[in-house]
């Protein structure tokens, strides 16, 4: 633990706060759901080229699996939420829900495992399944919360659509 940078105590802190906050309900504006898929994203190619820079097809192969497999259980994850979308101003109102808390603590346990498995010489990390299963879990961690704000933004377009057809009369 002592070889563990001091901004990574307070960046985990900060991201649990914010985990914690998304337990309680919450009205965004529909743009904001790019957010957090592109943040797991970016955040999952850097940890994975990071510690295994030579990535193989068979890597990527599981990659889509994996994020495949993350985006169907985030969108059935929101689908069964109650949301209330206004479409005037584009802002949609989505329950409290654990799965951000979740994710983050998920992501520095899968992160941090990697990075000590790494440092360590551990027997586990040599393993040639590492790299091909730890690019399943990355994507389908950044599935999981690309497909919850799928489905959000996929039910948000359709009011605004909806709304459009009531107006026109059509």
């Amino acid at each position: 633990m002592s070889h563990i940078p001091t901004y990574v105590y307070f960046l985990f802190a900060g991201l649990v706060w914010l985990g914690v906050k998304r337990l309680h309900a919450r009205t965004i504006r529909v743009e904001r759901l790019a957010l957090m898929p592109v943040i797991f994203g970016a955040l999952g190619l850097h940890g994975f080229f990071g510690i295994f820079p030579q990535a193989s097809s068979f890597d990527l192969i599981l990659a889509v699996i994996g994020g495949a497999v993350g985006i169907a259980l985030g969108w059935l994850h929101a689908a069964r939420w109650s949301v209330k979308i206004d479409v005037a101003t584009r802002q949609l109102t989505t329950p409290g829900d654990p799965m951000l808390l979740v994710l983050i603590l998920l992501i520095f346990a899968f992160e941090f495992t990697l990075h000590y498995g790494a440092a360590a010489g551990a027997s586990w990390f040599a393993s040639p399944l590492t790299p091909p299963l730890a690019a399943a879990i990355w994507a389908a961690l950044f599935g999981l919360s690309a497909g919850r704000n799928l489905n959000l933004a996929t039910r948000s377009a359709r009011a605004s659509q909806r709304s459009k057809l009531a107006n026109t009369g059509a």
